[in-house]
């Protein structure tokens, strides 16, 4: 089939634009200012604005299946940006879609965790989410929305590169005794579900939970991991919830005045101290989804 991946620069874009040439798909990947750390020579990559539908719009033409995966990701920064680009690019996007009749159109979204922090980020998510399934009930649209947990491997962002930065210069504490559930996503898992709904009939406008299905792992075994994975002792350093928030809020503010990056925010400890378990039986009934790669392999 032919495809069409947003943010095929990112962690799963790029990943996933992999995968999808290696099955025998024909891929053009949309990246916006940074290039794949490992462009795949048999893509077609377009630079573009995924908010200006005339950079994008001709390449949209017999295309398949849209994968969805540009985002702006962070815990911090301006809520101007994360509207324009996580909200009104997608709607953007959806547009253009229609226009071309795309047969399938997988949304990467976000889980919806019942935490007390609600981030700029996950609002944005949340609306671009509503939006879609709006156009669904409205006129069919053909989306299917994946939900990935904490997704990690070789080169994540996020839950990777980020914790061992942290680590490695002393500015990573276990909140809460690091109880918080780890919702472990192994890369590979999720380009799985992402490959399952772009072919499963019957799970148009359905939104579906991915993780490994474990909810047994804690941020403080997976910290303590990282930690021994570059040599260093396990973390002894410890902060209460409130405390965590308190610091939070002040990283936030010294980012409004001065632009340095934070190495904690308020949403972040919400993450890292969420105890509720994230079901896959959704994934399972619908999808036929099953996680190859337990955390054991994973590590």
């Amino acid at each position: 089939m032919k495809c069409f991946v947003t943010g095929a620069a990112g962690y799963i874009g790029n990943a996933l634009t992999h995968r999808l040439i290696s099955e025998g798909h024909e891929v053009t990947g949309l990246i916006h200012r940074c290039h794949p750390v490992k462009p795949n020579p048999d893509a077609t990559y377009i630079t573009a604005d995924i908010t200006q539908p005339d950079s994008y719009y001709a390449f949209l033409k017999d295309i398949d299946v849209v994968f969805h995966c540009s985002a702006v990701v962070q815990d911090y920064g301006a809520s101007k940006l994360f509207t324009s680009v996580n909200v009104e690019g997608t709607k953007c996007l959806a547009q253009a879609c229609i226009t071309y009749n795309i047969s399938r159109f997988i949304y990467l979204g976000h889980i919806q965790y019942e935490i007390d922090t609600r981030s700029d980020y996950t609002i944005s998510k949340y609306d671009a989410e509503q939006y879609l399934t709006t156009l669904f009930n409205e006129k069919i649209f053909p989306v299917i929305i994946i939900r990935p947990g904490n997704v990690f491997g070789p080169g994540a962002t996020s839950w990777v590169i980020r914790p061992l930065k942290s680590i490695l210069t002393n500015h990573v504490a276990l909140i809460d005794d690091g109880k918080g559930i780890f919702h472990h996503t192994y890369i590979d898992n999720l380009l799985d579900a992402l490959l399952l709904a772009s072919t499963t009939s019957n799970v148009l406008g359905m939104s579906i939970d991915i993780t490994d299905g474990d909810n047994t792992i804690h941020w403080k075994q997976y910290f303590n991991e990282l930690a021994d994975i570059i040599g260093k002792k396990p973390i002894l350093k410890k902060l209460t919830r409130n405390q965590a928030v308190f610091i939070g809020k002040l990283m936030i503010l010294r980012y409004n005045l001065f632009r340095l990056e934070p190495w904690i925010t308020p949403y972040a400890v919400d993450i890292l101290t969420n105890t509720t378990p994230v079901s896959i039986i959704k994934a399972q009934k619908l999808l036929g989804y099953s996680p190859k790669i337990n955390y054991p392999k994973a590590m």
